[in-house]
């Protein structure tokens, strides 16, 4: 009349746990050695012993190593600079473009940025760099 129900033994899968735990460990591993700059971009601006701070409205340009072109930490094309720059400028025509050009990038690069800033009315421009006499201890 009764029967005895006989009791499920829990059985753990622990290989898929095991897979899990491998790839956070992966994850965290790779993604903690990645180098990171609180800019965003590791720019190394060349040395000058006459560096001075601009003081106007800025719009900053900046030229990765590898000729990458980027405003405002925003990845670009020439003709999307282009058209930004336009636009900033014909709010504030005063605005002074700053192009900071990592020492690694060719200076045909630099001059094309120059000149695509110019297109669009951008007369005032400023090449960036670190100054000279504050790392000499």
């Amino acid at each position: 009349m009764f029967q005895r129900g006989t009791k499920k033994k829990i059985n753990i899968q622990i290989l898929p746990m095991i897979d899990v735990i491998f790839f956070l460990l992966v994850f965290f591993m790779l993604f903690t050695t990645f180098k990171t700059t609180p800019t965003g971009l590791n720019i190394n601006l060349p040395k000058a012993k006459t560096v001075t701070k601009q003081q106007q409205q800025q719009l900053i340009v900046n030229l990765s190593s590898k000729g990458h072109i980027y405003l405002n930490n925003e990845l670009l094309t020439k003709p999307d600079l282009k058209d930004k720059v336009a636009a900033k400028i014909k709010n504030n025509p005063k605005t002074v473009v700053i192009i900071k050009a990592d020492k690694k990038v060719v200076y045909n690069k630099i001059v094309e940025v120059m000149d695509t800033v110019r297109q669009v009315g951008a007369y005032k421009i400023a090449l960036a760099a670190e100054n000279a006499e504050k790392n000499i201890k």
